[in-house]
Formats: structure tokens, sequence, C-alpha cells
């Protein structure tokens, strides 16, 4: 169950999250075409839902290495610089990361001391914006867990 949840996690996600764009697009073209109508949500969702998707996304592409990465220049570095030079890249972007983690916590903090609806659902923009310091903690988790697994497989190859 663990592992299926591992490896689908954020692909169920992205495919409901990218469904809710979809169906949210499609419903304002009808409505807006054949009605001369819309609905002022379905703005919102199709704008969070591709929001969502797109660090769920980021955060799948980090689980299975699929980032853009120079290679060529890495490969033809000898086995100690090669480590050397995707170790250094995977902490500077862990730091990274780390650094978002902190701002959008900082943010998401400020708009609890506020109140602030979005205009289409109705609903808090805090728990909209929640998400984003989460994307970015899953992300790093995402980086240690492919450490951990190169660690276990006893640091054979590189950690791509």
């Amino acid at each position: 169950m663990l592992s299926r949840l591992d490896r689908y996690f954020e692909e169920v996600l992205c495919t409901f999250f990218l469904t809710v764009v979809v169906g949210s697009v499609l419903l304002q073209v009808i409505l807006r075409f054949f009605f001369s109508s819309a609905v002022s949500w379905a703005e919102e969702t199709a704008v969070y839902g591709m929001i969502f998707a797109v660090y769920l996304g980021a955060t799948m592409a980090v689980r299975d290495r699929a980032h853009i990465r120079i290679t060529l220049l890495v490969n033809a570095l000898p086995r100690p610089l090669q480590v050397a030079s995707v170790v250094l890249a995977d902490a500077l972007w862990a730091g990274f990361v780390v650094f978002m983690i902190v701002q959008t916590m900082t943010y998401t903090q400020l708009l609890f001391q506020v109140t602030f609806q979005t205009p289409g659902l109705g609903i808090e923009q805090r728990w909209v914006q929640m998400f984003i310091p989460m994307a970015f903690g899953l992300m790093l988790f995402r980086i240690a867990q492919v450490y951990w697994r190169w660690g276990k497989d006893r640091f054979r190859g590189l950690p791509l």
C-alpha cells in the first residue's frame, strides 16, 4: 500500500487537478458560447487547479529525477567529480527549496492575520496558499528520498 502511495501520489493528484482545469475551462466555454452566461467560480478553480498541478508535477519530476540536467558535461567527468557535481547541484537545489518553504510559510502566516476571501469561490485565501509550502515540503522529502535510496543501493551509479 505504501509503495503504491509513494509511486502514484503526485500522479493521481496531478490528474485530478488537471481534470478540474479542463472541466472548469470547458464549462466556461460551453456556458459562454451556447448560453451567453458564465459562472464566477470556474476561472478560479481552473487557475488553482493549474497551480496545484504544476507544483505537484515538479515534485513528481524530483521523485523520478526527470528535471532538465546537463548530463553531457557530468558524464565526461571522472566518477568522483560526477558524484560531487550532482550532489552539489542537489544541495543547492535543496537549499533553494528550504528558502522557499520559509518564505511561503511567512507569507501564509501573514494571511492568517487578515481576512481575504477569493471572489469566485468565497474561500479564505490562506487555505489555498497553504498548498505551496506543503508542495515545497514534499519536494524536499522527495530529494531526501532519492539520496536515501541511493545510499540503500550502496552509492552505485549517480543519484539520477
